[in-house]
């Protein structure tokens, strides 16, 4: 190495003074062009990431998980419907049929922000097909109920279920992980893309400024001409573009952090648990609904409260709000605290977000301490009491504490969606128009250096 350097010390001392000058502007082309390149190729990759999470991706899984929900929901109001006899709760009806119209819309939207082909293509296809058959088993079980015939009724019943939960529910799981799979391949790359990006930015800016004071060091020695004018401003200008570029793009990367990690993540978890509340709500009313496999629809409204928030051992919903809900313990840990709700109170970041989680809690655990209270009047024999306390809607009735803990669910939701947004737009906007900013920041540059350097070069040359 040190032969080489040698070697083009040598072969650079035997340059005269104009054939330097047009080597240093030749270097200087050169390293614009090379921060031109690194510049457009890295601010469009950041672009291209924000993209995929703000505008692809993120619909798609927020359109699945809330596909899911409209789908579970669909279920525990049928279920709610069966329980009384026929015609005697149209609330249950009128929720059946406002879920529906909300799951056919959302499939819908899927099937029209299609990114990912077949991947996504066959599960909205599965939807579509089970969705059908689903719906003409429900007009069974209900034409069974109208004709009080509650053996046939729940044969029909339990088909459909069997569809909804090894056909539909598995096929929006297959959607929301086509789209999360490529959120997180996306982001994942771009973290590594933006540090090699940046990297090559900083080392072509610096190289572009050292080669321009260079020449104005050189000028001032050989010509001793103490300023140029010229050079001065273009490497005034390439420290304000580096400094302008590197500031950019470290906040869109910053912004898109934030949406990924901070908001997405949350709102990821958050719509998780929302949907595995529509279901534990649907075997909630099909305990009561199916006797014979009462203890099955029992272990499974645990199993999904369980994948919600599962306690520490000894401890209730409402010590573990309580614990949580202080500011100086931001990263509750309790050995056997796990869940959905246990990975939100690890992510929170944004004003109100703590409060809304406490409330979570605090909410989930009435409807699970209300859920208890079900089981008990129907293992004492109590099953009109039963039916009543699962179907009211009256404060310290289950349908009241499901719809509290949906909308303390949103809230968290709604917090973290508009931190999502807000990031997603501010990276836009820092990355926003480097196309235009770019080419002619460097010409601008490329061309005060070849005036500043021509007069030089005539004087050479008469």
């Amino acid at each position: 190495m040190s032969k080489i350097i040698t070697a083009s010390n040598k072969a650079i001392k035997k340059l005269n003074t104009p054939q330097l000058l047009q080597g240093g502007l030749y270097l200087t082309w050169a390293t614009s062009l090379l921060i031109l390149v690194s510049t457009i190729s890295g601010i469009q990759g950041q672009r291209h990431a924000i993209n995929t999470i703000g505008k692809d991706a993120t619909p798609s899984i927020t359109t699945a998980q809330r596909l899911k929900d409209a789908a579970a929901g669909m279920d525990a109001y049928v279920a709610n419907e069966l329980l009384l006899p026929s015609g005697q709760n149209q609330d249950a009806v009128k929720g059946y049929n406002e879920r529906y119209e909300k799951l056919t819309q959302r499939l819908v939207a899927a099937a029209e922000n299609i990114t990912y082909g077949d991947k996504e293509r066959k599960p909205i296809e599965t939807l579509q097909l089970e969705l059908g058959n689903y719906i003409a088993k429900i007009q069974q079980a209900r034409d069974f109920h109208e004709r009080r015939d509650p053996n046939n009724m729940l044969v029909a019943y339990r088909s459909a279920a069997e569809i909804m939960d090894q056909k539909l529910l598995p096929a929006a799981d297959a959607l929301d992980k086509v789209n999360v799979d490529a959120l997180n391949v996306t982001y994942n790359q771009v973290k590594f893309d933006s540090g090699k990006s940046l990297f090559f930015i900083v080392i072509s800016g610096i190289a572009l400024i050292s080669v321009l004071i260079g020449l104005q060091i050189f000028l001032s020695q050989r010509t001793r001409r103490t300023f140029n004018p010229m050079l001065l401003a273009a490497t005034a200008i390439a420290i304000a573009f580096l400094n302008y570029t590197t500031g950019a793009f470290l906040s869109a990367s910053q912004n898109l952090r934030i949406a990924k990690e901070d908001a997405f993540n949350s709102m990821y978890a958050l719509r998780q648990a929302r949907a595995l509340g529509y279901i534990a709500n649907s075997t909630e009313s099909r305990y009561l609904l199916d006797s014979a496999f009462a203890l099955n629809h029992e272990q499974a409204f645990f199993n999904n409260i369980n994948k919600i928030a599962k306690l520490p051992d000894g401890e209730t919903f409402e010590t573990v709000a309580a614990a949580v809900s202080i500011p100086n313990f931001p990263n509750y840990k309790a050995d056997g605290f796990t869940g959905l709700l246990a990975d939100q109170v690890k992510n929170l970041t944004f004003a109100g977000e703590r409060e809304a989680t406490v409330k979570n809690l605090i909410t989930l655990g009435t409807y699970v301490a209300i859920d208890k209270q079900i089981r008990q009047l129907e293992r004492s024999g109590k099953h009109t009491e039963a039916i009543a306390l699962c179907l009211g809607n009256n404060k310290g009735q289950s349908n009241w504490a499901f719809d509290e803990l949906k909308k303390a669910n949103q809230k968290s939701f709604d917090i973290n969606q508009a931190a999502f947004d807000k990031a997603i737009k501010q990276g836009f906007k820092e990355v926003d128009g480097f196309e235009y900013i770019t080419p002619v920041t460097l010409s601008a540059i490329a061309l005060l250096t070849l005036f500043g350097l021509l007069p030089r070069l005539k004087e050479y040359s008469t």
